[in-house]
């Protein structure tokens, strides 16, 4: 049995430069929800990619997603006769609404599942105004 080297959370960064593809990244699906508080959740399948290699960063509203992933190979004494499997970069980019509270972006990852909830800006909310 092996160690689960994945942290449940992971730091999405705020900043001014966004990482670019490589020339071979692969496009991670992707599925978006939205819950009935109006929280965006987005989960990304990114098999053999660990928090150190994950970097998600938010850039002139702009989400960038981009993780490096090595699969172990399954030792000397095995022959492969198909792979489909490949290690690589992950690479995904999502243009974000006014509406996402960009400081309270969490993501977190278990098994190569990365979950990122992106809620609404509390001036996005309906409140009641009082009459005073």
């Amino acid at each position: 049995m092996t160690e689960n080297t994945n942290k449940p959370n992971t730091p999405v960064h705020t900043g001014r430069v966004a990482p670019e593809p490589g020339e071979n990244a692969f496009a991670p699906l992707v599925d978006v929800y939205e819950t009935e508080d109006g929280t965006t959740i987005l989960l990304a399948e990114l098999p053999g990619a660990v928090c150190e290699s994950l970097d998600i960063r938010v850039d002139k509203g702009v989400l960038t997603i981009r993780a490096e992933a090595a699969l172990p190979e399954p030792g000397e004494q095995y022959a492969p006769t198909y792979t489909g499997f490949v290690g690589g970069e992950y690479f995904r980019a999502f243009a974000l609404s006014d509406e996402i509270d960009r400081d309270s972006i969490e993501a977190s990852l278990d098994n190569g599942l990365l979950t990122l909830k992106l809620p609404k800006a509390a001036a996005t909310t309906t409140r009641k105004i009082e009459i005073k």
